[in-house]
């Protein structure tokens, strides 16, 4: 006669919640809620150090942004606009800005935009050129050149289709249609006949850089 097989042991999780009985459940619901609550607090601190942070560079930023503006000696507004660059993009729009203005601190925006592309040339390379074909009159003719260079000298080979658009407006204005050129610049050009030509001269080197 044969014998009945045995069957195999079973695995020990099955083991354990049949030793267990009506308390697994309960088990298993403890150490979800354990381990979540573990997660969940985690969470919380990491979005509280992390807002922590984030307040701490805006008041570092908004010091930065006071300097920019207020400061009146050259040397610390440069080291302003440096510092201020290190923050990345978010500081791009109070560089930009201070682009606009003619005196030290348009000088000193421009340094900070140059650290700038040492870090983050792709975001200079999308965020200039359209400055230069909008229609807002917000930057004066230097501040152009300021853009051309700085588009030039990051490789923003990208941009040449807009370069080559601002060129064809920069030709038309050598050639004594200033008009659509007008539209985009700022403030008085005390002398076109020799602001237009500078100007074409270094929209044409920023082209020939990126070829």
């Amino acid at each position: 006669m044969d014998a009945t097989p045995v069957p195999p042991p079973r695995p020990w999780p099955a083991r354990l919640l049949g030793w267990m009985g009506a308390e697994a459940p309960k088990l298993v619901a403890s150490v979800v809620i354990l381990v979540l609550g573990f997660w969940i607090k985690d969470s919380v601190d990491l979005a509280i150090k992390q807002r922590q942070l984030d307040l701490s560079y805006t008041k570092e930023m908004l010091a930065l942004l006071q300097k920019l503006n207020e400061e009146e000696e050259v040397g610390k507004l440069k080291n302003s606009a440096v510092v201020l660059a290190s923050f990345g993009e978010p500081a791009l729009p109070a560089l930009l800005m201070a682009l606009r203005r003619p005196d030290l601190h348009g000088v000193a925006a421009t340094h900070g935009l140059e650290a700038m592309a040492v870090r983050e040339p792709e975001t200079l390379c999308r965020v200039l050129p359209p400055l230069l074909l909008k229609r807002n009159q917000h930057y004066a003719i230097g501040a152009h050149r300021t853009l051309l260079s700085l588009i030039g000298d990051n490789g923003c080979r990208k941009a040449l289709p807009q370069l080559r658009r601002y060129r064809e407006l920069v030709d038309a204005a050598v050639a004594g249609r200033p008009e659509a050129l007008r539209q985009r610049i700022g403030g008085e050009i005390a002398a076109p006949a020799e602001a237009y030509p500078r100007l074409k001269q270094t929209v044409d080197e920023a082209i020939s850089n990126l070829e």
